[in-house]
């Protein structure tokens, strides 16, 4: 399958895991993850898995997409028995509902809880935009048919990615109007009204996810140490000779909030703070290995005080510098027995509140390893940073952020008397230009006019933004990822 843009979603299963390889065959393999609850797309209960049910609609999926708001729902896909032809459909074809997520959506980290014993919310009606044929369960940059069995009933997308959402991943719909397949066999209109419920939880395919490899363990032995994790492959590494290629690595480090759960999912689902990087769009500028760890515990709290975690991340950095992680699987034929490679001068880490505390905590430790840090709304205490004074590092806070912004404004003048050439503008930026994230054009001039004041330490606000909206909107910004990959190490 090709790469998408942001409407083109690929497969994934959200309790199953992460599908691998073979999207366009079908032969789809899988992982085992703790994510939200689906059947997987070409296992039991997916497409190609499903017991055929006779002529008709087969079953249903809910298109999601992981947002700095949260996981959205722009479409549901409709499988049939058979190819259909898209002449036969209109916008007003079926009527199609989205149930709003029981217990709250995130929004992002932190959102507030559903009471305990109440009464989950039914679905909500949600017109579509766009209906059209597909091979499989995606959407289309295009929006444009391709001859198959899958109906695509598209919804609106949201222009801002940071609007917090309230959607579940369980949808539902009934076929209002008569539906002709490829050969001309009408299937009648139905008054039932089918969902995407299976044995397995709700039936998704969430854009991008199903790329990542989900709970992988680093160990180190001198130490007796286990790091969980979760880590995105380039594409050209799982082809043939991709083992002779070097590719830069970014640790992308999550919040206190994704830690607990006992898997990796949350790393990948709560924002897109590890998620950005490994999407088809941004792995086609900026193509890299990442890496998202799992902890158990807070890895650095407000008094500074920090986990065993810490040191274990950066152990994981340098076992991964160490070009000793190898792909072979004994027990899968698509796997070859091939050694990743990263790129010394290209290794970066960023984060969110706790992750960007981590990030400025390793780099301070560590300053001859990392090429650049992107810090979202973090924050350290002036005398343990130092020797950050001659990084890479730039620097995202929002004025409403009384923690990060303040403390970020302490370590200036520290940097500064160690050597460090600062651009701190009196100018705060609106986050408003954020949005959508196609038209950044603006933005991007102020934030490159910044940059191209030499300074290697950057520290840019946003106007009315607090903390919790940092995670949501932050990330979103090209001027910033784009600063990242820039920057090598001599």
């Amino acid at each position: 399958m090709n790469d998408l843009t942001r409407r083109g979603f690929v497969k994934f299963s959200s309790m199953v895991g992460a599908v691998l390889a073979g999207a366009v065959t079908g032969k789809l393999e899988a992982q085992a993850s703790g994510f939200q609850a689906a059947s997987m797309p070409g296992g039991p209960g997916g497409p190609g898995g499903r017991a055929k049910k006779g002529p008709g609609i087969q079953g249903i999926y809910a298109l999601c997409e992981v947002t700095g708001g949260g996981k959205k729902v722009y479409g549901i896909a409709v499988q049939y028995d058979v190819a259909i032809d898209p002449a036969s459909l209109a916008l007003d074809t079926y009527t199609t509902s989205v149930f709003p997520a029981a217990r709250g959506m995130m929004g992002g980290p932190g959102g507030p809880a559903m009471p305990q014993n109440s009464t989950p919310p039914g679905p909500k009606a949600r017109p579509v935009v766009a209906i059209y044929t597909n091979a499989e369960p995606a959407l289309l940059s295009g929006r444009k048919s391709v001859a198959g069995m899958y109906v695509i009933a598209e919804f609106a997308h949201d222009a801002d990615l940071s609007a917090q959402t309230s959607d579940s991943d369980k949808v539902s719909l009934s076929q209002d109007k008569d539906v002709k397949t490829a050969a001309g066999k009408v299937y009648a209109a139905s008054a039932t009204v089918v969902d995407n419920a299976s044995g397995r939880g709700n039936d998704a395919v969430v854009r991008s996810i199903d790329a990542w490899e989900q709970n992988h363990w680093w160990w180190d032995d001198s130490r007796s140490a286990m790091l969980e994790y979760s880590i995105y492959l380039p594409k050209s590494f799982l082809k043939p000779g991709g083992e002779n290629k070097e590719y830069p690595l970014v640790m992308a480090i999550t919040h206190s909030g994704t830690s607990y759960d006992g898997t990796c999912a949350q790393t990948l689902t709560d924002g897109v703070i590890a998620s950005i990087w490994g999407m088809p769009e941004e792995q086609a500028e900026h193509e890299c290995v990442v890496i998202t760890p799992r902890y158990e515990r807070t890895t650095m709290n407000d008094y500074w005080e920090h986990s065993y975690d810490l040191e274990n991340t950066y152990k994981l950095v340098e076992f991964m510098l160490s070009n000793k992680w190898n792909y072979g699987n004994p027990n899968r034929e698509d796997r070859a027995d091939k050694v990743l490679k990263i790129d010394p001068k290209r290794v970066y880490t960023t984060g969110w509140s706790m992750g960007a505390m981590s990030s400025i905590w390793m780099m301070a430790k560590h300053p001859k390893t990392f090429a650049a840090g992107l810090i979202i709304a973090g924050q350290q205490r002036p005398g343990d940073v130092v020797d950050l004074a001659k990084q890479n590092v730039l620097i995202i806070t929002g004025t409403e952020d009384g923690k990060a912004t303040p403390w970020n404004e302490k370590c200036l003048p520290v940097w500064e008397k160690a050597g460090g050439k600062v651009t701190r503008p009196a100018e705060r930026l609106d986050a408003s230009l954020i949005f959508p994230v196609d038209d950044q054009k603006k933005l991007t001039e102020q934030i490159d006019g910044y940059i191209a004041k030499g300074g290697n330490i950057t520290f840019l606000t946003f106007d009315k933004v607090d903390h919790m909206g940092s995670a949501r909107k932050f990330f979103y910004i090209k001027a910033a990822r784009n600063w990242l990959f820039n920057q090598k190490k001599a």
